[in-house]
């Protein structure tokens, strides 16, 4: 398994930070809370995945949440449901962050990876330009080949191994930005991965190389 060194209390500190946010999210029934989510498993869990654009946001809003008119510029995967709903190309999101509503920008393309019009916080909606050259290629069809695999969020240093899965800590910066989840050699009877590990790309390599530095 490859695991970024990090430094033991460096590791400790951070999951009990994100513990502590995740409680204090949850202690409050207005708070948006979600956990974190690799873009592989949005675009695997996805009806869609998109790049649109932001023509404008809708003067009316629909039982209290923003409208907002898009024009799609790339397709990456669509499924019947969705092709019905993108028809009128209307996003829906909440106007309060506390609902976990978004605020787009007009004119600004955004990767979206959703499986409602109705999008938020907890949903991937990034724009184009902030993805890394790794995430738009996974968008437009690498992260496909690893949909068999499963990604765990770890928040510690020592995470056990699980058949068919990668494991994720949110914080580490080659798995997040470079990393695609693909099946090793050797499936099991049902067909699924026994398997799976971090592909070792160039520029996820050079992360690693870097992080060790």
């Amino acid at each position: 398994m490859l695991q970024t060194r990090m430094n033991p209390y460096h590791v400790m500190t951070a999951a009990l930070l994100v513990a502590l946010g995740v409680i204090l999210q949850l202690s409050s029934t207005e708070a948006c809370s979600c956990l974190p989510e690799h873009a592989q498993t949005a675009y695997c869990d996805a009806e869609y995945v998109i790049v649109a654009q932001v023509l404008r946001k809708s003067n009316r809003k629909h039982n209290d949440n923003n409208v907002y008119k898009i024009a799609i510029k790339k397709e990456y995967k669509m499924s019947p449901r969705a092709q019905k709903m993108l028809k009128q190309g209307k996003l829906i999101t909440p106007s309060t962050d506390s609902m976990c509503g978004i605020q787009l920008e007009v004119n600004q393309l955004y990767a979206i990876a959703a499986r409602d019009i109705h999008v938020g916080l907890c949903n991937f909606v990034r724009k184009y330009s902030d993805l890394t050259i790794v995430e738009k290629r996974g968008l437009a069809g690498i992260y496909r080949k690893g949909c068999s695999c499963q990604i765990k969020p770890c928040f510690s240093g020592e995470c056990n191994m699980t058949i068919g899965a990668c494991n994720w800590t949110p914080w580490a910066s080659c798995e997040t930005d470079y990393g695609s989840c693909i099946p090793t050699r050797g499936y099991l009877i049902d067909g699924s991965p026994a398997k799976c590990h971090w592909r070792r790309s160039p520029l996820y390599q050079k992360c690693k190389v870097d992080t060790r530095e």
